[in-house]
């Protein structure tokens, strides 16, 4: 549909599309989903479609500008699909997230659940940027090499001299990889399709990442004078370390009045920013005060479960992928820890007799939930459990199956580890 409609946002999803009621009484759906619109904008809309059976729109004026909307500090902001909202007032991304996370679990909530919503962030502290980052390889106008973030709902790759979200060291990284692609460091037919980078405490790993076969053996030159960088190649016969010696990097984690050194490989997973995630294990160990048997499932390296291991707990772990139960085991030996980690299929069937009974029962699954660990709880019976979710909608969900198995919510929080973004994180402490 091509004719002009007029409507109004009413508020902001999980995601960051906005929620528009539409007047007209020409068309059949009256409501539809807006990308950068902010609540209370009133905005022309164009290009009604519906995809997914689902009504979006695009806009093509704002008619009247919601005094929540600012301009975008990105140049890139209109098209680049990093960051759903660089339109709204950073003042009201804190209560528009934790919103939705009390949303996502206000069946669950009590008048005695404890509610601890999202903090104002701030953005000048370089804690609070994304140290995980996957840019993807371009070109630009004039045939250069770039690299750059997907735009919205496209392939294209987006040219951006500065992205405020990253760290600058990973920023600065960008520059960096972008003069040597231009340059001689690389031939063509050595350019990857894609790099992946992750900012740890003592250093970055960046990986080249192919669809067909890499063929360099080391990584060339790229007049680097920042962090210490672990340069690795993945393609189709796997990955493959690109600088000798092979610099083992390590991720500093909390544990009460000091922290511990916990090796994190390429492919072991972190969370995405280092205050988020260091104020994520700090509340896991308030929660788990007073325990001496922790279970963590979906334990990935360990990132939640060595600190309290440092604290004296007992932790026994289980993970689906192999090999970051070898890199959490490991850490636990090297730290001399009481850590034990083990391979399961937590998604299906598993034998659950070594979990039984946990004084605390950590679940950090990935963005489709834990419905599957949640639904055997009455197999389980930690006494307390804990859920990490970065997803809230199968926060909700499994939040709905923890008050089936007989658990009470006793406190839950909203973090935001993606300034800007539509993400955000929600944890949860359960009773029974």
């Amino acid at each position: 549909m091509s004719d002009v409609l007029t409507a109004k946002v009413r508020c902001l999803l999980p995601g960051g599309d906005a929620l528009v009621d539409i007047s007209s009484q020409h068309i059949s759906h009256k409501t539809c989903l807006v990308r950068q619109a902010i609540p209370g904008d009133v905005l022309s809309l164009s290009n009604i479609h519906k995809r997914r059976s689902i009504a979006r729109a695009s806009f093509s004026s704002v008619e009247e500008s919601s005094d929540k909307r600012v301009h975008a500090k990105c140049s890139v902001a209109a098209s680049c699909g990093g960051c759903a909202l660089q339109y709204l007032h950073v003042n009201e991304h804190a209560e528009i997230k934790s919103q939705w996370v009390h949303d996502a679990f206000s069946k669950t909530m009590t008048k005695d659940s404890q509610w601890l919503p999202i903090q104002q962030m701030d953005m000048h502290d370089e804690s609070q940027h994304r140290r995980r980052v996957r840019w993807h390889i371009g070109r630009n106008k004039q045939g250069q090499v770039i690299l750059g973030f997907r735009g919205y709902q496209s392939h294209d790759v987006i040219e951006a001299e500065f992205c405020m979200v990253i760290t600058s060291e990973l920023d600065a990284l960008r520059k960096a990889l972008q003069l040597a692609f231009i340059g001689s460091a690389f031939e063509t037919h050595e350019m990857p399709e894609s790099v992946y980078a992750v900012q740890l405490s003592t250093g970055i790993h960046v990986v080249l990442e192919y669809e067909g076969t890499c063929h360099m053996e080391l990584m060339p030159d790229i007049a680097w004078q920042g962090m210490v960088l672990q340069c690795w190649c993945r393609d189709k016969q796997g990955l493959r370390a690109l600088n000798k010696p092979v610099y083992q990097l390590y991720d500093k984690l909390p544990a009460g009045l000091a922290d511990i050194a916990v090796h994190i490989g390429p492919d072991d997973f972190v969370q995405g920013q280092q205050r988020g995630n260091r104020m994520m294990i700090d509340q896991i160990s308030s929660w788990s005060e007073g325990a001496k048997h922790v279970v963590d499932l979906f334990s990935g390296a360990g990132n939640l479960s060595l600190p309290l291991a440092a604290l004296g707990m007992q932790v026994l772990g289980a993970e689906v992928n192999m090999a970051s139960v070898r890199a959490a085991n490991a850490n636990a030996k090297r730290l001399k820890l009481s850590a034990t980690y083990q391979q399961a299929d937590l998604f299906g069937r598993f034998d659950v007799s070594p979990f039984v009974g946990a004084d605390v029962l950590i679940v950090d699954p990935p963005r489709k939930g834990a419905k599957n660990i949640c639904s055997l709880m009455n197999r389980l019976l930690p006494k307390k459990v804990i859920l990490v979710h970065c997803d809230v909608i199968s926060g909700g969900r499994d939040a709905q199956e923890m008050k089936q198995q007989g658990y009470v919510l006793h406190a839950l929080r909203a973090l935001d580890l993606f300034p800007y973004s539509g993400h955000v994180e929600s944890m949860s402490l359960w009773t029974c």
